[in-house]
């Protein structure tokens, strides 16, 4: 990727469309330059955010409304475009990105804003555009360049600030950089798969310990059994270990096994035992059920007897109930046929009566439809009369009533225009009264523009002095926290030598006492052995006297003393010995510490007083840090101050000329609104005349007085219309009536005449019946009338349903009697309690059988049933635990939890891109220090020694010969060292990706710190590296630079914002 031109508008400090063309200079390095806050950075902003959508600092994102230019005015949409070519040679191919921020403009009618959301476009290298959607646009441009805005970030845009970030990192922070740059994310996967294997295989190893405890609850013990105690015991102990112990878990399914066979043994016996008395319960129980079966007959035999008996005395009186019940039945069933003949009779007679009355009613009936139809005939007469009178003075009244309608109307307009006319001639004065008040308003804003108009250039001039004094107002609080961690670190120094005073001042002590107590242990065993040996005549084996007048008395004091006890009191002076060195070891890297933190809080206190004395004006040469951040605090708190007003003056300035802006069309819309007004008040005018002419021949066509007078008019004939209406409606309603009533009774007459021969032949066949149910039922008229006056037919069924009652006793008695004398036969009455006394010892003793057989069998089911799940348990859970070992130790190995080895796979991975980015690297920084350093990895045997240092970076000087931390070296020598870093890493990129084609990198400032050496082999490095197809551009304030580059980008800032030119050679 190469830059080939950048147009900005509305973008950061940049207003008007400007355009940066790439190609222009002869040279591929070329200098960036002009004045802080000029906007040199936002030409990279600019890139970054045409290629990503953010600007390029990775520590101050910006995006969005942040990247609006408040130079520009609200209208002016800001954008960026940004030319560029990808490949090489035959491949190179130009894209044209274009990306607008989300940025507020005005409403394009009336006032207020509008947020606009960002937006981007992508030509191809046909020139047709990639795509309307952002989301896939933004993944075209970083498919296009092969790397994301962090990876371009570290090896092609080196931004303020940031580029000694890689240089410095640790290791991890390094890892997540290279796994994006060089893909090793599958390593880091590799680790995470099999730390969640390990904790899966944790998770069954835990579960199967929890099953088996709960498993082992489960066993119950039988208090008969010899070795309860032990099972208990060893049952126990594992349901309350924490651990899973093998061998308990062993020894508890050895004595489980035995205590299973023992339940079964134990079984077997209840079994036999309870067959036995099973056999003997049966013979109990048959035997009872056998005389309680012969008893039960016995009881059957007599009271068959005895209802035989009862029946016998109530024969005969059943007999003449059931005769009595059959003639009570039969009366009330020719009663039934009589009543049928009466309804009969009576139905004709009733017939007969309604014929003769229909036949007499009709000559009436006649006669009054004939009266109703002539009454019906004069009304109708008189109804059209009355109707033609109305019609005519109808139509004469509502021609007078429309003609009202229309004056009422008229006069209404009438009114409403000359309303009209008095608003348009308001209208007209309003107008001119608001062109007046415009033009004196416009002279007072243009008389605010022109004292506010400097407010944005001293706006601008004071955001840089607030932005100078919130860096120092951060050295401020840096110096003071250096001071106190300084002080603090004395604290310490003192604290530290004083526990190595006391640690000496204790060694010495306890080694005074322990050379004490030794010399006397020593004369002891000196003076023991001398005693012991010395014998009369026998020389001595110190001096060789054969008299020993004095032998050596041992002190009583002294009898404690032991080997033992000397021994104890040289492991304390050991203890303290050691001791008194770790305390000697801490107070001196105390210490160290403390003066390398003394220096490291001057060196930041004299650099503030540096960037005090160049910011702020007459500051002695060195004061105190409390009064320092009191002068500091008062500046800002002046800046802020003077920002409000400056704020509001330019917030005022805004406001005025956007109003001057809008005075304008205003004018113009009042101008428009005032001929309206004229133009709308001569039509009024005209109208209103046309109206009144309108009303003068309403008027004259008027046949009535007024309104109301046509309404009585009206309302006079409209009320005898009514009552001839009415009267003709009466009529005829009176003779639809008539003719009705003489219709119903024609009807009747002719359906009786039908009717009646029916009825004479259907009181024929039921009289016929009638007889001959009194022949077949043997009883005369006057017996059955007897019957059912005397009894009625629930006095029947009463006397059938007592009559079936006995006729059922009576046989069930019998078959009971006979069934009883066979069952019986010989046998003699049983004693039924003495047998049932036997039954229930015997089934009192299965019982309890039964109950320790159920007691036995519960412990088989619940014991075995452990045994079951316990024992597959434990083979499952040795394979498991091989299985969880071997990985494991796969995965401490990989990830780096190894002590002594914490360097994790990845990281080693990683090392083999690094060694050949530090290969790249160590060519430009070996050239530009002059031989003096090479950039070196943590040594591979120490690298996972304490922490992963695996990508940590070392720096090798050939001046002492030695190794030491990257972070050791000076502002310059890091610059340096970081700048080689990024060249070497984009050759990696390169280098391992054919799709990446980096042609280009800008460099932030660090020249500074360089010496003029230095910066001359850094110079001369990026010009070898410029000679081909690379474009590489460097932001610095530094003087000597513009004479070593000839090519420069000249960044400039007025009032109208920044400005570029290029100076070319």
């Amino acid at each position: 990727m190469k830059p080939l031109k950048l147009t900005m508008q509305a973008f950061g400090s940049y207003v008007k469309p400007g355009t940066i063309d790439f190609e222009k200079p002869e040279q591929n390095l070329f200098l960036i330059t002009g004045d802080t806050g000029a906007g040199k950075t936002t030409i990279f902003d600019a890139i970054v955010f045409a290629l990503y959508g953010e600007a390029s600092s990775g520590t101050n994102k910006k995006s969005g409304n942040e990247l609006q230019s408040q130079y520009a005015k609200p209208e002016l949409d800001p954008f960026v475009e940004l030319t560029f070519s990808e490949g090489d040679g035959a491949s190179r191919q130009v894209y044209t990105v274009r990306r607008t921020p989300r940025h507020i403009r005005p409403l394009k009618r009336g006032t207020g804003t509008k947020e606009e959301k960002e937006t981007v476009s992508l030509i191809l290298p046909d020139q047709t555009e990639f795509s309307q959607n952002k989301k896939e646009t933004d993944e075209k441009l970083v498919e296009i360049l092969g790397l994301t805005k962090g990876q371009f970030m570290q090896v092609a845009m080196i931004a303020q600030g940031e580029f000694m970030e890689l240089l410095r990192a640790k290791s991890d922070e390094k890892k997540v950089i290279f796994r994006k740059l060089f893909n090793t994310e599958p390593y880091q996967k590799i680790v995470e798969e099999l730390g969640q294997r390990r904790k899966e295989k944790q998770q069954e190893i835990a579960v199967i310990r929890t099953e088996c405890q709960t498993e082992a609850g489960h066993i119950e013990i039988p208090e008969q059994y010899e070795r309860a105690d032990i099972v208990q015991e060893i049952k126990e102990k594992v349901i309350r270990s924490e651990q899973f112990l093998v061998t308990d878990m062993e020894q508890l399914l050895e004595e489980l096994e035995q205590l299973c066979a023992y339940l079964q043994e134990k079984q077997q016996e209840i079994k036999a035992q309870l067959q036995a008395a099973e056999q003997e319960r049966n013979q109990a129980q048959e035997k009872f059920a056998k005389a309680e079966q012969l008893l039960q007959v016995y009881q059957q035999l007599e009271q068959a007897k005895t209802v035989l008996d009862e029946c016998k005395a109530e024969a005969e009186q059943m007999q003449k109930q059931e005769l009595l019940t059959g003639q009570i039945r039969s009366a009330y069933e020719i009663q039934s046929g009589f009543k049928r003949l009466q309804d009969s009779m009576q139905l004709i007679e009733n017939t007969e009566k309604e014929l003769q009355n229909c036949e007499q009613q009709q000559p009436e009936l006649l006669k009054n439809v004939q009266e109703a139809a002539e009454q019906e005939k004069t009304a109708g007469a008189e109804q059209q009369k009355q109707n033609a009178a109305y019609n005519r003075v109808a139509e004469r009244v509502n021609q007078a009533l429309e003609t009202f309608r229309k004056i009422a109307d008229v006069t209404a307009q009438i009114q409403k225009k000359e309303a009209e006319q008095k608003s348009a001639e308001q209208e007209a004065k309003q107008a001119e009264e608001k062109q007046k008040q415009l033009e004196s308003q416009i002279q007072q804003w243009k008389a605010q523009e022109e004292a506010k108009k400097d407010a944005p250039t001293k706006l601008a001039y004071w955001e840089n002095q607030k932005k100078e004094a919130e860096a120092l107002a951060e050295e401020v609080q840096e110096a003071k926290k250096l001071h106190v961690e300084s002080t603090k670190q004395k604290k310490i120094v003192e604290a530290e030598q004083k526990e190595f005073s006391d640690a000496s001042k204790n060694y010495q002590e306890a080694h005074g006492r322990y050379e004490t107590i030794r010399q006397i242990f020593f004369n002891m065993q000196a003076g023991l052995l001398a005693k012991e040996q010395l014998k009369p005549g026998q020389p001595c084996p110190v001096c060789g006297s054969v008299e020993h007048p004095a032998p050596c008395e041992l002190a009583e004091e002294h009898s404690e003393i032991t080997r033992e006890k000397l021994d104890e009191m040289s492991l304390e002076i050991e203890k303290l010995r050691a001791e008194q060195e770790t305390c000697a070891l801490r107070a001196h890297a105390a210490g160290a510490l403390a003066e390398e933190k003394e220096l490291i809080a001057k060196n930041a206190v004299e650099k503030l007083f540096g960037h005090m004395q160049d910011s702020l004006q007459e500051i002695p040469e060195m004061m105190e840090l409390a009064l320092v951040e009191a002068v500091v605090d008062a500046s800002q708190k002046e800046l802020e101050l003077e920002g409000k007003e400056l704020l509001a003056d330019v917030k005022l300035l805004e406001k005025v000329q956007n109003q001057l802006q809008n005075a304008e069309a205003e004018k113009v819309q009042l101008e428009e609104a005032l001929q309206k007004a004229k133009v709308h008040q001569q039509s009024v005018q005209t109208e209103l005349e046309s109206s009144r002419a309108v009303l003068k021949n309403l008027t004259g066509l008027l046949t009535f007085a007024s309104k109301e007078e046509a309404e009585r008019e009206l309302e006079s004939v409209n009320g005898a219309k009514m009552q001839a209406d009415e009267a003709y409606a009466k009529a005829a309603k009176l003779t639809e009536q008539a003719r009705q009533t003489l219709d119903k009774v024609q009807v009747l007459e002719h359906r009786y005449r039908e009717e009646l021969p029916k009825l004479v032949e259907a009181r024929r066949q039921r009289q016929t019946e009638y007889k001959a149910l009194l022949t077949e039922r043997d009883l005369t008229e006057e017996k059955w009338q007897e019957l059912t006056q005397k009894y009625t037919a629930k006095d029947a069924e009463m006397f059938q349903q007592e009559i079936n009652v006995y006729k059922e006793k009576l046989a069930r008695a019998q078959g009971i009697y006979t069934s009883a004398k066979e069952q019986i036969g010989e046998q003699p009455k049983p004693d039924l309690e003495a047998i049932m006394q036997k039954r229930e010892e015997a089934e009192n003793q299965l019982q309890n059988l039964r109950n320790e057989q159920e007691q036995w069998n519960q412990y088989t089911r619940t014991d075995c049933a452990a045994y079951d799940i316990l024992k597959p348990k434990m083979e499952n859970r040795a394979q498991i635990l091989a299985q969880h070992q071997r990985i494991n130790e796969l995965y401490n190995r990989l990830a780096g939890n190894v002590s002594g080895s914490r360097m994790d796979l990845e990281t080693f991975v990683q090392r083999q891109y690094l060694e050949k980015i530090l290969y790249a690297a160590n060519r430009r920084f070996l050239e530009m220090s002059a031989g003096q350093f090479e950039l070196r990895m943590y040594d591979l045997e120490k690298a996972g020694e304490g922490r992963n240092h695996g990508l940590d970076l070392m720096v090798y000087s050939a001046v002492t010969g030695k190794v030491r931390e990257v972070r050791t070296l000076s502002g310059g020598e890091s610059f340096m060292a970081a700048l080689s870093l990024a060249l070497g890493m984009a050759d990696q990129i390169q280098e391992s990706s054919a799709a990446i084609h980096l042609d280009v990198m800008f460099i932030d400032e660090g020249f500074g710190s360089l010496d003029e050496n230095s910066r001359n082999q850094a110079v001369r490095v990026l010009q070898e590296m410029a000679g081909g197809s690379k474009l590489i551009g460097i932001i610095s304030h530094v003087t000597e630079l513009k004479q070593e580059i000839d090519d420069q980008l000249i960044v400039s800032k007025d009032e109208n914002g920044s400005h570029v030119r290029w100076q070319i050679s």
